[in-house]
């Protein structure tokens, strides 16, 4: 049996890392350079891009020069910030839950009716607390921010003004946040968020062929005993598009469907594992990332994506014209569909007048959710 290195699991920390050389390379470099432009990072991409894993590898990075690290979710992203700086959420946790204590010096009473109250002095004292978290910091920290364009506006221009503050007095920290591509466009234009406005911008697209390459022999090299041939390297390849979760997949499967049929501890690739391998990924990656992306977006974007697939050329575009003719409707009624679908990275708009889709697989799949909602529609007609 085979140790299967790879993890397609949104937001989870996959078992092999691979791409992105030249944001770490960046990364790296700010981490010893205090004037690098690299200290403050906004990472956009869309869901299965590799964003969530690119902030743990910045958080490892940084854990092996000692850095202090803080890694903060959507959810209460300011408090989680303040218990880290702090130490307050363990103190809340094992003190008399009546007494009354002073946290670094603000006063406040930590009763179990008065915690939310100690809790939002804090937070008007952010900017004071890093301040003094940063002095006390032989080697820096490090806050990373995952799903940002979760995190409300407020909290970020709180964020960014404690950051800004603790640039300006010349202490050693990195901020990286991360989020999907509209999220950037709505932070930078908040006029609380200038520090994320000089914030060097890192769009994770697609892998180009060599990378993958390089991504799928890295991978596999890991296996001890498995013997994979270059034609189904390049197979795979084809199939994944460059796309991070895909490649994840792709892999994972592959090792889950010869893990089950062989015991031995060598092993060569045949086509037919590599050609399920394939089947089943896409599969997985139709139900797990574009059923969901679909169900997120309205009415009106779904029509357009499907009848933009019905008119992608030879060169996989699609005029926007023909995309207005196919709605019945002016191509100036369509500009804020199609302004949001750029925005959100599932559409692209390469040359004057024509649109791509960016995301694998979707051109394809938006005709099988139209099967699929055409069932649904019987159905209720016929009233069962």
């Amino acid at each position: 049996m085979f140790t299967n290195p790879f993890s397609p699991i949104f937001g989870g920390k996959p078992g092999v890392f691979f791409g992105r050389e030249e944001i770490l390379r960046l990364f790296d470099h700010a981490m010893i350079d205090l004037g690098s432009e690299d200290r403050a990072m906004f990472i956009t991409g869309t869901r299965g891009s590799g964003k969530t894993a690119l902030l743990e590898q910045f958080s490892i990075r940084a854990a092996a020069k000692k850095r202090n690290v803080i890694d903060l979710g959507p959810e209460n992203t300011i408090s989680q910030l303040i218990y880290a700086l702090s130490g307050y959420d363990e103190m809340t946790r094992t003190v008399n839950p009546q007494a009354n204590v002073s946290v670094l010096g603000i006063g406040g009473g930590v009763s179990a009716g008065a915690v939310s109250k100690t809790e939002h002095v804090v937070k008007e004292r952010l900017q004071e607390l890093l301040l003094k978290a940063c002095a006390g910091s032989r080697n820096g920290i490090l806050v990373t921010v995952d799903e940002v364009q979760k995190v409300p506006i407020e909290d970020i221009s709180s964020l960014c003004n404690a950051f800004q503050m603790a640039s300006r007095k010349g202490y050693d920290i990195i901020l990286a946040v991360a989020g999907l591509p509209y999220a950037y466009s709505e932070i930078i234009r908040h006029e609380g968020c200038t520090y994320l406005r000089r914030a060097t911008h890192a769009e994770l697209g697609l892998f180009t062929w060599d990378e993958t390459t390089d991504a799928l022999k890295k991978a596999f090299s890991k296996i001890k005993g498995l013997v994979i041939d270059e034609r189904i390297i390049a197979s795979f390849n084809n199939a994944s598009f460059g796309h991070p979760y895909l490649i994840q997949l792709l892999g994972y499967h592959l090792i889950l469907r010869i893990n089950e049929l062989n015991t031995e501890k060598k092993h060569v690739v045949t086509d037919d594992e590599a050609s399920l391998a394939i089947a089943n990924s896409v599969f997985a990656y139709e139900q797990r990332s574009l059923k969901p992306l679909l169900d997120e977006l309205p009415n009106s974007e779904k029509k357009y994506l499907r009848i933009m697939s019905d008119c992608l050329n030879g060169d996989r575009l699609a005029a926007t014209a023909d995309i207005a003719r196919g709605l019945g409707t002016s191509q100036s009624k369509l500009s804020k569909t199609r302004a949001n679908l750029i925005d959100n990275g599932i559409i692209a708009a390469p040359e004057q007048g024509k649109v791509m889709f960016c995301i694998p697989y979707l051109a394809d799949y938006v005709k099988k959710d139209l099967r699929m909602s055409d069932v649904v529609e019987i159905a209720r007609q016929r009233k069962v």
